[in-house]
């Protein structure tokens, strides 16, 4: 086995788990959409990732639950702006019996990681499968 097929090889698997892992965050992601309650909160602060050269904040957002109760959590969707977030009202989703496990309600801190699993997925795959069969130029 020459180094293009073996790398190329390491492409597609690669391609083919991370669909995979695309897919089962899909399943994961609408079960909770399905079995979230829908909530009012605001950002109450930024909690800043540095990592290397960039920087990224993540919303942290308090709202109250449907029970009266007061919950904080970490967006795991982080941006690099910070401009103007801080006492923004944003709708969230939650889980009634965890109230701890919630997310923003917008198509991004949703769905994003699901989305950048599934075009890294195919890319890597594609372009594996492609080398393999011939299809592109090496």
């Amino acid at each position: 086995m020459d180094w293009v097929t073996a790398l190329s090889s390491i492409f597609a698997l690669v391609g083919a788990a991370m669909l995979v892992a695309a897919g089962r965050r899909f399943t994961r992601r609408r079960a909770f959409v399905r079995r979230s309650a829908l909530a009012s909160g605001t950002v109450v602060a930024l909690t800043e990732n540095r990592e290397s050269d960039e920087v990224s904040y993540f919303p942290r957002v308090t709202f109250r639950t449907a029970a009266g109760r007061e919950v904080t959590f970490e967006s795991e969707m982080g941006s690099r702006a910070n401009a103007g977030r801080i006492g923004e009202s944003v709708a969230v989703r939650y889980r009634p019996d965890q109230p701890h496990v919630a997310e923003i309600d917008g198509l991004m801190p949703l769905w994003g990681p699901t989305l950048l699993f599934g075009a890294l997925g195919v890319v890597f795959l594609c372009v594996g499968l492609g080398i393999l069969a011939g299809l592109l130029p090496v």
